[in-house]
């Protein structure tokens, strides 16, 4: 199973960094071909609704959005995450995802595919605050993109560096994305 971690936070040891990469891993540890993008430091130009892709199969924009096209095009699944900054997944994450018209615009994914959306945030009750969130990614995904399942996680109470090891909400997220993303 071919894998791909896309880590929008602007901090790759933050939290949602290091719930990333301890899915990565777990991943890896059951055979998976995993890939792990971090969008910080990548050159990803907004997209400016030229509608090129519409008629021609690239996009106009010449950057490492090139790159990410063919990990998820060749991947079986996806994992996005990203901390929610004032209500909303963060600014590099919705630039990525912008610009993930690119995929919708002539149905570019195979059938099959499956991803997941990993937020997390600060407020102790930001799962139930920030639901809407499922709503937004499962259109995202599944009716937008033509994945065949998604699944949005969202992690409260993350507001400072947190010891994953001891957080009650890391552990039982991970728990979860573990079953969805390995289901036996």
């Amino acid at each position: 199973m071919k894998m791909v971690f896309v880590n929008g936070s602007p901090r790759s040891d933050g939290n949602t960094g290091s719930m990333m990469k301890v899915l990565a891993k777990m991943a890896k540890g059951r055979g998976a071909d995993v890939t792990y993008f971090e969008i910080v430091g990548k050159d990803i130009q907004d997209c400016d609704g030229c509608y090129r892709c519409d008629t021609e199969d690239r996009c106009s924009k010449d950057d490492d959005m090139t790159d990410a096209y063919s990990l998820i095009r060749s991947s079986d699944l996806l994992v996005i995450g990203s901390p929610i900054y004032m209500g909303m997944e963060t600014g590099m994450t919705k630039c990525f995802v912008d610009r993930l018209y690119y995929l919708m615009a002539r149905k570019r994914l195979a059938p099959g595919k499956r991803a997941a959306a990993l937020f997390t945030c600060g407020l102790p009750e930001g799962h139930m605050i920030y639901g809407y969130m499922h709503g937004r990614y499962d259109k995202l995904l599944r009716h937008d993109l033509g994945f065949a399942e998604a699944r949005t996680f969202i992690v409260p109470g993350m507001k400072n560096r947190v010891d994953l090891e001891g957080n009650y909400y890391a552990q039982e997220t991970l728990k979860e994305m573990e079953s969805y993303l390995f289901p036996e």
